[in-house]
């Protein structure tokens, strides 16, 4: 009996042969699990108008995307400039589509409502240290939870905001930091009203996107935190980081990265940049880590909370 393929096992087999240049053979794998999937229904969707604008098949891209509008799927703007869709980015009927998915876009914008998940720790204490674990571009709260309940095994409490800047239906970005940091704050509002938290034992944390939103929330001193951990760290713009940097004194970081990941260079310029402005970064390399959480991540997230709260000396 053929094994059925996770999500996260189709992500990667997709994204293998995309990077060997195999776009008719992403698209079949990707068309044989959709249905397996409907919760991401309008990433598929792209993925799958993609593959055929690489291939040419202009014609199954225009037929793909009304579909998907069809069912009730839209994106926003931003995911239309990839350059795989540029077979077709000038037909009059795409752009015709775009904007029907624009407006059912700004209508979901305007109901958008803040959203959390909550992981208990698994033994509670009188008060319970934060950790605020922010998802990627593209994830939302539900993200990376079976990486991040690790701190509740160590007896902390793990708030997962969800941004209010989506991608498309399910997914979600942080591309207006003073939003997300306006998103944070509401959710911690309520974490403190709630549950005894130890308000000297917070840190934020996140992955991809989520990490450069984390450095950022924290410079900006509008949340109380102790320190960030960074997993496969991106953010879109150094320089704003920079100058948060210049007025944060005492904070830590602590970075877990991969040799492999295509975002490594940014890491890096990120790192230097904080360590120019004496914030104090710790960091563990990984040689064959790509863009992903390390396989023994609760040893790293020891590490990360032993540094951030290690006394000056």
């Amino acid at each position: 009996m053929e094994t059925k393929l996770s999500f996260r096992e189709l992500t990667d087999k997709m994204m293998g042969l995309y990077n060997e240049g195999r776009y008719a053979d992403a698209f079949q794998i990707v068309e044989q699990n959709a249905d397996r999937f409907p919760d991401q229904a309008a990433r598929i969707t792209l993925w799958k108008m993609c593959m055929l604008s690489l291939c040419g098949r202009v014609d199954e891209v225009i037929s793909v995307f009304q579909q998907g509008l069809d069912s009730g799927l839209w994106w926003a703007e931003s995911q239309f400039r990839d350059t795989d869709l540029d077979a077709v980015r000038d037909l009059p009927e795409f752009k015709r589509l775009i904007s029907i998915s624009l407006e059912k876009y700004e209508q979901a914008r305007r109901h958008m409502q803040p959203d959390r998940a909550i992981l208990l720790p698994d033994e509670r204490q009188a008060r319970l240290p934060l950790l605020i674990a922010l998802h990627g571009g593209g994830g939302n709260k539900e993200s990376n939870l079976e990486y991040w309940k690790v701190a509740c095994q160590h007896g902390w409490l793990v708030l997962s905001p969800q941004s209010t800047q989506p991608f498309y239906l399910n997914a979600y970005c942080w591309d207006d930091p003073e939003q997300g940091v306006q998103d944070i704050l509401f959710h911690l509002k309520e974490v403190l009203r709630t549950f005894p938290v130890d308000v000297e034992r917070m840190v934020i944390a996140g992955i991809s996107q989520g990490s450069g939103m984390a450095i950022y929330a924290a410079l900006s001193g509008k949340i109380p935190v102790r320190g960030f951990m960074c997993v496969a760290t991106w953010w879109f713009d150094v320089k704003s980081l920079a100058v948060q940097a210049a007025l944060q004194k005492g904070m830590r970081g602590y970075f877990v990265t991969g040799e492999k990941d295509h975002t490594l260079e940014r890491a890096r310029e990120i790192q230097d940049m904080l360590r120019a402005n004496v914030i104090q970064v710790g960091e563990e390399v990984y040689p064959d880590l790509g863009h992903d959480f390390p396989p023994d991540f609760e040893t790293s997230f020891d590490k990360a909370i032993d540094f951030i709260f290690k006394e000056a000396g």
